[in-house]
């Protein structure tokens, strides 16, 4: 069991208890703490899906400027048509990943 899960099944544990001991203040502080981490929790996944894109972004510029100089240097048409198409796919790639980061963006400023 991961640490997260372990310590929201504590949380529940501890809201169970409060409940039926009747303390609803002492529940309520519980409901707010495992609303912060789900909040905290979710956070930390967009960050990590933003740094992932952002890397794969670096990864794509730089095949491309590889393939900018294997083009240049290719000396039949079928390498430069290949590298071609490798290009073109590498930028359709691009610019879905730039839509995705886009909605993110626009999704956390309409919030």
């Amino acid at each position: 069991m991961n640490m997260q899960k372990r310590w929201v099944d504590d949380m529940l544990d501890l809201y169970n208890a409060a409940k039926r001991l009747g303390d609803d203040p002492w529940a309520q502080t519980i409901m707010e703490a495992l609303e912060a981490g789900y909040e905290a929790s979710e956070q930390n996944e967009q960050t990590r899906k933003q740094t992932l894109l952002e890397k794969r972004l670096i990864e794509i510029d730089a095949r491309l400027n590889l393939l900018r100089k294997e083009f240049e240097q290719a000396e039949s048409v079928k390498s430069r048509q290949q590298l071609y198409e490798q290009a073109i796919k590498l930028q359709v790639e691009r610019a879905q990943i730039e839509e995705e980061r886009k909605r993110h963006h626009d999704s956390i400023n309409s919030t």
